[in-house]
């Protein structure tokens, strides 16, 4: 895995962009855009993204995008080209277990082949943990243009009160996926203040989105040939006692220039290879 900060350079990001195999975007609570509706750096960042994912495709390059919760909005809303269709009436959606529920008039890719006991248990067994207020209800989702032209629920949960909102939506012509919930956390997050489903479904349930998803990014043949000094392992996991969450990376700010230093390391690394 190779971490992409939002503040690169344009040509450092696309120099990654053009070797990685997809994209993940996790989840947070960083504003994507500000109090005047423009798109904050973080919000310019995933828009370059989100815009490069399309135009791969279109081109025939598989190019498979991911997004979590603030990802799930953010591609959600990038695509569609404005905010409104985001709401933050979501009453007891955070930090909380929620069902899932599946749309059944359409089969996706994402669930196509989810072990019969996990598909019974999305909507019965509370295996998902949601924490979010901002939400997509189901009907402005699905009929917000252009967005319904690329992106379809699959998924749907229900609040406090009743409302029923997206959990889950995919393409069904490109590879984008995207989950409201934090299936990672089944596995991965720790922090006792949160309500956390740890049993063996939850996390089984977490490993079937994983593996769809790196099955997804087999499918794309970009190379990467010096991959190893990009990696998140280069990167320190910290652990602080009063933080959110169980452990954190501190990445560097990312404003220097690239471009030259990138073209003289990958032809020592070239050079190495050959020798």
């Amino acid at each position: 895995m190779i971490p992409l900060q939002y503040d690169m350079k344009r040509e450092r990001l696309t120099y990654l962009l053009e070797r990685v195999n997809g994209v993940v975007f996790h989840g947070g609570d960083t504003e994507m855009i500000d109090e005047h509706g423009n798109l904050t750096p973080l919000g310019e960042t995933m828009d370059f993204v989100v815009k490069y994912v399309l135009e791969q495709n279109k081109n025939g390059n598989y190019f498979p995008l991911w997004g979590t919760c603030m990802g799930f909005q953010g591609i959600a809303c990038l695509i569609q080209g404005n905010w409104s269709i985001l709401t933050n009436d979501c009453l007891g959606c955070s930090g909380v277990n929620h069902n899932n529920y599946f749309d059944e008039s359409y089969q996706s890719r994402l669930y196509a082949d989810l072990p019969q006991d996990l598909r019974d248990a999305m909507p019965t067994s509370n295996i998902s943990v949601f924490s979010h207020f901002w939400d997509f209800h189901w009907d402005t989702f699905q009929n917000s243009a252009p967005l319904n032209t690329i992106l379809k629920p699959v998924t749907y949960a229900l609040d406090n009160k009743g409302l029923k909102y997206v959990s889950s939506y995919e393409s069904p012509s490109i590879p984008i996926y995207a989950t409201q919930f934090h299936q990672e956390k089944s596995t991965y997050e720790w922090n006792s203040g949160y309500e956390i489903n740890h049993g063996s479904k939850a996390v089984r349930l977490q490993q079937y989105l994983a593996d769809f998803f790196v099955d997804e990014c087999r499918k794309n043949t970009n190379l990467f040939p010096n991959v190893q000094e990009y990696l998140i392992d280069n990167y320190q996991l910290t652990v602080l006692k009063k933080s959110a969450f169980s452990s954190i990376y501190f990445f560097p700010s990312m404003k220097s220039d690239f471009e030259e230093e990138e073209k003289k390391k990958e032809h020592l690394f070239l050079r190495q290879q050959q020798v």
